[in-house]
């Protein structure tokens, strides 16, 4: 059981290094760049639902308050002309209002929770993707070979030859 388990993971290990070496580090690079800006993109749209999202809920709210002092104002006047009937139902108004301000109010509280969560995972992921970018641009910029690089295309071909041959008189001597 032992050696099936060594062989599976010797070919499993020959597997990843064959597809490393298929793989473009340039083409694999830029593909995470672009995830990881759909994702922040994801991420600010998001945001910008949840500002739209909050202002009905604040409306709502605002309704709410406004319509239990309108409340208010009519049970005194109902307990001022003795009228118990009229303000049980007034009660009754009251309290499916207050019941409806109680859940308004946790959503708005949610909604500000998750807005400052967003907030500040968008914050991180654009500097990690701004991070990520600069070596992107560092990695393909930068030449893969480095005896090219040490090339200067500015030597002129009589420099060439004149090295060329001080090179050839220093190996005869």
């Amino acid at each position: 059981m032992a050696l099936i388990t060594r062989i599976s993971k010797l070919f499993t290990a020959d597997v990843h290094a064959v597809l490393d070496r298929i793989e473009e580090p340039e083409v694999v690079l830029k593909q995470a760049l672009r995830e990881m800006t759909e994702e922040v993109a994801r991420g600010e749209q998001r945001l910008r639902w949840l500002a739209t999202e909050r202002q009905p809920l604040e409306q709502r709210l605002a309704n709410a308050e406004e319509s239990i002092v309108l409340l208010d104002g009519e049970l005194d006047l109902c307990f001022a002309a003795d009228e118990e009937a009229l303000a049980r139902s007034l009660v009754k108004r009251k309290l499916a209002i207050e019941q409806q301000l109680k859940i308004t109010s946790q959503q708005l509280e949610s909604n500000h929770r998750d807005h400052e969560t967003l907030e500040v995972a968008l914050t991180e992921q654009n500097q990690q993707l701004a991070d990520l970018q600069q070596k992107v641009d560092v990695l393909v910029d930068a030449p893969t070979d480095s005896y090219n690089s040490m090339q200067d295309p500015n030597i002129s071909q009589d420099a060439i030859d004149v090295a060329f041959l001080r090179e050839k008189q220093r190996r005869q001597s």
